[in-house]
């Protein structure tokens, strides 16, 4: 039986939009929902999508979960112990089990996509060679803090690593406190199927990012490569029953769905055997029903912020209703009963 959380970036345009949407709304709507529990992006110093970071507010979030019946895990990104160990002490204070983050190089500020910004920086973002070495290095510096904490740090295929290296910076860290998250589209960005990505990390997965995907092509609104594009769940390109059934029968027992609707990001350099196109890389061409595909939020946050955060609504019901259905049909026992709201 899956216990399905839900993503605080799902929602993010409420966050940014919607007067009054704020950590404690988004318990209310992922218990109303009937999710098992919440995924919280945790970037200081603000920490935006938990509406704060000093131990008073965590302390009242925890509250907050425990009258609602929520569990939490956090999210951030980078290695270093020092970082991590700040992270610890929040997840100590907010009740989480489980930190995931993803590397990135040093001074970077920690936050959502924090590789692309390493893509803009002054400095060349480190090789692969380098970020693969330091991962390695810093992780086997944070399992024993980790072990003492009573926390697992999971390392998540983000859109810096594919899943064949955080498979082989796992390996090579081998502690039972450093396990990964396997996000089920990510690796899309250097053409590795989402299922040889799982099949690589499934003996250290310790839940996972369910989403979906479509490819949008080059020259497309301007795109100068073709692009990874995030819709609501059912209406892309990925296997998500079949995944999902796969992590199951290895024991997987947490499981949280990303709302990444409207977010897109470029292909990377090729690493994986996927072929654009085909499959999980499919192309879909306009024209596109903006609660199903809309490359530009950005625009329609300019024009009318309320149509966005009702677009967002749409989309994350949506998902939320086909997971119940499709997930029902397959025999994928969830914790609660999802409801959409």
């Amino acid at each position: 039986m899956i216990e399905l959380f839900v993503h605080s970036f799902g929602l993010r345009f409420h966050y940014r939009h919607k007067p009054g949407f704020d950590i404690f709304a988004f318990i209310d709507r992922a218990a109303a929902t009937g999710f098992s529990g919440i995924n919280v992006s945790a970037y200081g110093p603000d920490f935006f999508e938990l509406s704060g970071g000093d131990p008073a507010h965590a302390a009242r979030v925890r509250k907050h979960l425990e009258a609602r019946g929520l569990k939490i895990d956090i999210e951030t990104n980078g290695t270093d112990a020092e970082h991590l160990g700040k992270l610890m002490e929040l997840a100590d204070r907010l009740g989480a089990g489980q930190i995931r983050t993803y590397t990135r190089r040093r001074g970077t500020p920690a936050g959502h996509s924090a590789d692309r910004h390493e893509e803009s920086g002054a400095r060349p973002p480190p090789t692969l060679e380098e970020r693969i070495a330091q991962a390695v290095s810093d992780l086997r510096e944070v399992g024993p803090l980790a072990e003492r904490a009573g926390i697992n740090i999971l390392l998540e295929n983000h859109e810096e690593l594919a899943g064949t290296e955080v498979a082989a910076i796992l390996r090579e860290v081998d502690h039972p406190h450093i396990r990964a998250v396997y996000d089920y589209g990510n690796s899309m960005v250097f053409l590795e199927e989402p299922l040889d990505a799982l099949d690589i990390m499934a003996r250290w997965v310790g839940t996972a990012h369910l989403k979906d995907h479509v490819m949008l092509a080059e020259g497309m609104d301007g795109i100068d490569r073709p692009n990874i594009m995030g819709v609501p769940v059912g209406q892309g390109n990925l296997p998500v029953v079949d995944i999902t059934k796969r992590l199951v029968a290895a024991g997987l027992k947490r499981i949280c769905f990303e709302n990444v609707w409207a977010y897109r990001t470029p292909l990377r350099v090729k690493r994986g055997r996927g072929v654009l196109g085909q499959g999980a890389f499919a192309y879909r061409r306009p024209p596109f029903r903006p609660w199903q595909i809309l490359p530009d939020p950005d625009a329609v946050a300019r024009r009318d912020p309320g149509e966005l955060v009702a677009l967002e609504d749409r989309a994350f019901n949506e998902s939320v209703g086909w997971l119940a259905r499709n997930f029902a049909e397959a025999g994928i026992a969830l914790a609660q009963p999802l409801r959409p709201v």
